[in-house]
């Protein structure tokens, strides 16, 4: 089989491409790198430049089968455009190495609700594109105003609820402020950044995908568009990849489904717990996103049970961060 779009004319492989974002807690990394071990998976791994006492050739070594790359680390926040160029540099160190058949994004706190046989029996074939959305207004849910004006201190605004009376608090609150504040204006003075984008659709999903190479491609070749349009947006992760797909002659390969449990009635999003198990295995979902050792160490023994990988009892010595 040749690649459709962008490959040189390089057979496409059968290979699947784990790109996974990862932060502080790597009890949960490395049970997932045990997941997803595969002589026909290749990771490539990112690991915030935040995070402290990264012991990079120890984490290799929890890989056997797979081959492991950690590309070069980024300091990332919540809700900046720094998600999105970290996205678009695992895709690009992918598919400069190779044209995989599929490139599951995931983040360090996901986990495999389905074996590594499983998940490549199911897509062999398949030629889909993986990635939820919803347009503006559907079921009552609004999101334009995030991408029709500027969010110039996303960076600093953080994912927590600023509740407590200390300085970082009141001072995450005062940046809240200062950016509604800042929005507030431009609709006053009628700023549209839509306007030079008059005839795309904008669309909102969720941040994670599995895509073929010929998406992954795509996307790469409009970096710089992508990049645009994630600048001073509020939460571009889950808008401009999505909105890129859409707007392209990938449109009627999207599935609108992106192969993962994700709770947003519960939480932002919800945390499985223990008592979960029974749901998870029966959502037919091939990930479940947020998973986390450190928490539900029990779930997700179970969970490497039910996909015929051994359980590993440990706490790991890397770092004792958690974020």
């Amino acid at each position: 089989m040749l690649l459709i779009n962008g490959g040189k004319d390089k057979a496409l492989s059968d290979k699947h491409a784990y790109l996974i974002m990862a932060h502080s807690y790597f009890d949960s990394l490395r049970c997932l790198l045990s997941a997803i071990d595969d002589a026909r998976n290749d990771i490539y791994l990112h690991i915030d430049k935040k995070a402290t006492n990264v012991q990079i050739e120890e984490i290799k070594t929890w890989v056997k089968e797979a081959a492991i790359f950690i590309v070069p680390r980024l300091s990332l926040s919540w809700g900046h455009s720094s998600i999105v160029k970290c996205e678009l540099m695992l895709l690009e160190q992918a598919t400069q190495k190779e044209n995989y058949h599929y490139y599951h994004l995931i983040s360090g706190v996901d986990f495999p609700l389905k074996s590594q046989n499983e998940i490549h029996d199911a897509l062999r074939n398949s030629s889909d594109e993986y990635i939820s959305f919803f347009l503006d207004g559907d079921q009552g849910r609004t999101f334009i105003k995030r991408i029709k004006y500027y969010y110039p201190f996303m960076r600093f605004e953080g994912k927590a609820n600023p509740k407590g009376t200390g300085l970082s608090d009141r001072m995450i609150r005062k940046i809240r402020y200062i950016n509604r504040a800042c929005v507030e204006k431009q609709e006053k003075l009628g700023v549209n950044r839509l306007k030079k984008s008059e005839g795309m659709t904008i669309v909102k999903g969720d941040q994670w995908f599995s895509i073929t190479d010929d998406l992954a491609r795509y996307f790469i070749t409009r970096k710089k568009q992508i990049m645009k349009m994630a600048f001073m947006t509020d939460c571009p992760d889950e808008i401009v990849l999505a909105t890129a797909a859409y707007n392209s002659i990938f449109r009627e390969r999207l599935s609108g489904y992106s192969l993962r449990k994700i709770d947003w009635n519960r939480g932002r999003p919800y945390e499985f717990r223990d008592t979960d198990l029974d749901e998870l295995l029966a959502s037919g979902d091939f990930f479940g996103r947020k998973i986390i050792y450190e928490k539900t160490p029990g779930l997700v023994k179970a969970l490497m049970e039910s996909i015929d990988i051994k359980p590993i009892d440990y706490v790991s010595a890397i770092t004792e961060e958690r974020y």
